[in-house]
């Protein structure tokens, strides 16, 4: 089976003109069930031998890069450093990763009663990586073609989530598509599992995941210090693209 870690970037809600944060986006990190043992214990030595003062509770992107909560006073150096060794983890226990981004702007310029982009970019990863399970070569056999989706606790948008896949699980139609492929959710295990981010490190890996592809996306239109631009393009680049479904 197929354990696809979600967490999200740029939430803001309903409010769609914080150009701070002009994308919603939500990625998730693939990783195959007799993987995770290793994935967690890569993540457990990390965190054991980490330049913070006390004992790290939990991995967050933006605290990380931005030297906040633990890491205030560790210096930019070992940060990205940090960063980067524990994004390698991705290629070490060849993780896949997905993502789907939302322009709130854009969004808001489509005039829909009642806008949710978390609930649009959710669906569209779901279809993304039901379309990426049901390719032929992807597995060989049928059990690992099975996915669980399991996300980070967030009560404001838990009852969504699952009354949303439930209804795609049901789904029987064909919908608008480049590629015309029926998408349903047929290849997903139950609904959705929610845990706390705190004591699931494949949530944690999707932190630092979307955090990285959401910055490295609104430098693009938005560029800022040209230093941190490039710290950003070069954990992008180096860690992520690579590891990218076809």
């Amino acid at each position: 089976m197929l354990v696809c870690y979600l967490d999200e970037s740029g939430n803001t809600g309903r409010r769609l003109d914080d150009l701070d944060q002009p994308f919603h986006l939500i990625a998730a990190v693939i990783v195959r069930e007799d993987r995770i043992q290793e994935m967690n214990s890569r993540i457990h030595d990390l965190a054991f031998q980490a330049p913070t003062k006390k004992t790290l509770i939990e991995y967050r992107g933006s605290d990380l890069f931005g030297g906040r909560g633990q890491w205030r006073g560790v210096s930019s150096h070992q940060r990205i450093d940090e960063y980067a060794k524990l994004l390698s983890v991705l290629s070490q226990i060849k993780a896949g990763v997905a993502y789907t981004s939302i322009h709130k702007l854009g969004l808001a310029k489509k005039n829909y009663i009642d806008p949710n982009p978390h609930m649009i970019a959710l669906r569209s990863l779901i279809e993304r990586l039901e379309r990426w399970i049901k390719q032929p070569h992807i597995q060989v056999d049928i059990l690992s073609r099975r996915a669980l989706l399991v996300a980070d606790e967030n009560h404001e948008q838990e009852r969504y989530s699952i009354d949303l896949i439930k209804g795609m699980q049901s789904e029987k139609r064909y919908v608008r598509s480049l590629n015309r492929y029926k998408i349903t959710s047929d290849h997903f295990v139950d609904g959705i599992y929610f845990d706390r981010s705190e004591r699931n490190n494949g949530i944690q890996l999707a932190d630092l995941v979307a955090y990285i592809i959401n910055r490295y996306l609104t430098i693009q239109r938005y560029p800022g210090t040209e230093h941190w631009d490039t710290m950003i393009k070069q954990l992008m680049h180096n860690h992520i693209d690579g590891q990218l479904l076809t």
